[in-house]
């Protein structure tokens, strides 16, 4: 049976609020100093993967006592711990991919996204990603994605890794049918939803669909 996985990430920590919005997890997986976030979080976790680098002794002290599996990885390595996560997720036969991460550092975001926008997942149903107080679903080329929004929300559509092609959008303000948006471009920015059902599809490429500021309050949304 193909399964939901959640994988946290390492750096800063992520929001405990969004855990209210993230259900039916079959498969948790830490990327490093993500074993800090999840233990923090009431979590318990089934892997740890990582160079081990930044994650707290003590978590691993206790991620031994609760027989969590432990995959140390080379520091001398071309990927990052996420990447590697991504790459266990895969292999576990995952079905959707949810990361959760504090988003404060721009250069672990970009490192994310560049890691979420890879063909490997291209066969996944979903993947998601919760950055502080964002969420991006992330659609590759061939999939779409249908979001349950209150009318006025601003949505954000931005290319990952190229361009996008064939956009086709429905429930928004400036509706776009079968557009190409450019990577070095950013006019998907602030869109707004004018019904309470949004549909993004995308025929090549990879798009993040942002919903920005989706756990601004405390509480689930």
């Amino acid at each position: 049976m193909r399964r939901h996985v959640l994988l946290v990430a390492g750096g800063d920590p992520p929001r405990s609020e969004t855990l209210g919005a993230i259900r039916d997890v079959d498969l948790v997986i830490c990327a490093d100093s993500g074993l800090d976030h999840a233990l923090a979080l009431g979590l318990v976790p089934h892997v740890v993967i990582g160079d081990m680098d930044s994650v707290d002794p003590t978590s691993l002290d206790e991620a031994r006592r609760l027989g969590i599996s432990i995959v140390v990885a080379s520091p001398d390595k071309d990927v990052t711990d996420t990447e590697l996560a991504i790459a266990h997720a895969v292999g576990a036969d995952a079905r959707s991919l949810t990361v959760l991460a504090g988003g404060d550092r721009i250069d672990h975001v970009l490192g994310i996204l560049a890691a979420v926008a890879h063909s490997d997942l291209s066969s996944l149903d979903n993947v998601t990603v919760h950055l502080g107080v964002d969420v991006m679903h992330i659609v590759h080329g061939g999939r779409s994605v249908s979001l349950l929004l209150e009318i006025g929300t601003t949505l954000s559509l931005l290319p990952l890794a190229g361009d996008a092609h064939g956009v086709t959008t429905s429930g928004l303000r400036w509706a776009l049918t079968n557009e190409t948006l450019h990577g070095s471009t950013a006019r998907g920015v602030s869109n707004l939803t004018s019904h309470d059902t949004v549909s993004v599809s995308v025929e090549a490429g990879v798009l993040a669909v942002v919903v920005p500021h989706r756990f601004i309050d405390e509480g689930q949304p």
